[in-house]
């Protein structure tokens, strides 16, 4: 029977073997747990009584305090247990009233300005159309607060008030500032187109050109990555139920992306009303611009995403969100990027980003396209449907990913091919700003 030291050296060595890193505060509960029952208690081996005595709240001690210490212990008796070092019962947790619901400010009515009412007709006609974003609906609050702050007499909106607010800030960057004042711009086209307002648009800024290219995988950057997904582990103290939609979703979110080209948010912020699972078909909303399109999925992905929705109806019940959080909202901008991020840096030290899927889409179709004959537009035409481009100029930059037909291309169609590439200043920038 080994003693508690040598179990705690243990579980720590297993750690170690996973490639975990640990520092002095790593597992600090699990190190405090040890020297109380060593050198306080002055007993050597586990038992149930020292777990309960250790892991009771203290006095003064918050609830998550309390459970971060005591998920700290479970989780290394889950592993003494599953080992058959010990058979001890787990620590229990305490549950976590929710507290008080914060009101968003989306939720509450606008401050009364001279602009409020044609921005709560503008803020109508977007949530009808269903393209009223988290992103464009705070930065009208915002600038509808500005108007009050800065003209609170005032009765019309003028131009000094629309640039005093869409200039370019100190140390503001250009890209940043013309992501900052779109939203505006756009209601303001919109007020004028209906007579309310007779004021100059800002221009945009000139960005500086992009250097990125997007990664290409390769097929073993790949498998490792899928292999990431799909791999998940419960590390220290997490909600079981964030944990559990983690790992359901994360391997089925980024297979989505490699599976149909979509764009991140597109897929993020996808409802369940918006796929089909009867004739697999994804109608995306969500999108850049107004651009609603349509999604056929392939055969191996309708039914993951069956058994993925049927695991969600289980575990959520009657939920709206495809890709929910605990609390069957949309996850938050930097959901995908982050677990992205943790997942890549363990594959490679190359830049690459979620966004680079879609790009890999991109080239993998055109590279399985036969130029001998004509067909070849009819499937461009297909492939920029499916990728949601307004206009095929955006579908035709992916060419110059695949030089070999870029090449071949330009043989056939000569100049007329450089016509229809765009400008490909910040073409790859990406554009989710929910």
């Amino acid at each position: 029977m080994k003693t508690i030291e040598e179990l705690t050296d243990t579980y720590l060595d297993y750690h170690r073997s996973k490639g975990k890193k640990l520092g002095y505060q790593s597992f600090l509960p699990l190190r405090t747990f040890t020297s109380f029952c060593v050198n306080k208690k002055k007993i050597l081996y586990m038992s149930q009584k020292l777990v309960d005595e250790w892991c009771v709240k203290r006095p003064g001690e918050t609830e998550l305090s309390h459970n971060a210490r005591a998920g700290c212990i479970r989780q290394f008796l889950r592993y003494t247990n599953s080992c058959g070092y010990t058979s001890l019962m787990l620590p229990a947790l305490i549950q976590i009233s929710s507290s008080k619901k914060v009101v968003s400010e989306t939720e509450l009515p606008l401050v009364k300005t001279f602009v409020s009412g044609m921005m709560d007709k503008y803020i109508f006609y977007l949530k009808t159309s269903n393209h009223l974003s988290r992103f464009t609906h705070k930065t009208l609050i915002r600038f509808n607060k500005y108007c009050a702050s800065i003209e609170p007499d005032a009765d019309i909106l003028t131009d000094d008030i629309v640039n005093g607010w869409c200039g370019k800030r100190p140390f503001e960057q250009c890209k940043s500032r013309n992501l900052r004042i779109r939203p505006i711009r756009k209601f303001l086209k919109y007020t004028n187109k209906h007579g309310w307002t007779n004021v100059l648009i800002p221009e945009n800024l000139p960005n500086e050109k992009s250097t990125y290219t997007p990664h290409g995988f390769n097929q073993g950057e790949l498998n490792a990555f899928f292999h990431s997904t799909a791999t998940i582990k419960l590390v220290g103290c997490q909600n079981e139920l964030i944990f559990k939609l983690r790992r359901m979703q994360v391997p089925v979110y980024f297979r989505l992306l490699y599976s149909t080209g979509m764009r991140t948010n597109e897929a993020r912020m996808l409802k369940c009303k918006d796929v089909d699972l009867t004739n697999g078909i994804i109608n995306i909303a969500h999108t850049k611009g107004l651009d609603q399109h349509r999604v056929a999925l392939h055969i191996t992905m309708w039914n993951l995403l069956k058994q993925y929705n049927d695991a969600m109806e289980r575990l959520m019940p009657g939920r709206k969100i495809f890709f929910p959080d605990r609390n069957d909202n949309f996850h938050g901008i930097a959901w995908h990027s982050n677990h992205f991020r943790n997942i890549w840096k363990t594959i490679s030290n190359e830049p690459a980003r979620a966004y680079d899927l879609r790009s890999f889409y991109a080239v993998t179709n055109i590279n399985s396209w036969d130029y001998d004959g004509t067909e070849w537009f009819d499937k461009l035409l297909f492939l920029s449907h499916s990728m949601g481009h307004r206009r095929i100029e955006s579908t035709c930059y992916y060419y110059q990913l695949v030089p070999l037909f870029f090449n071949q291309l330009e043989e056939l169609t000569g100049q007329a091919l450089h016509e229809l590439l765009p400008n490909l200043t910040n073409f790859f920038d990406y554009e989710e700003t929910n």
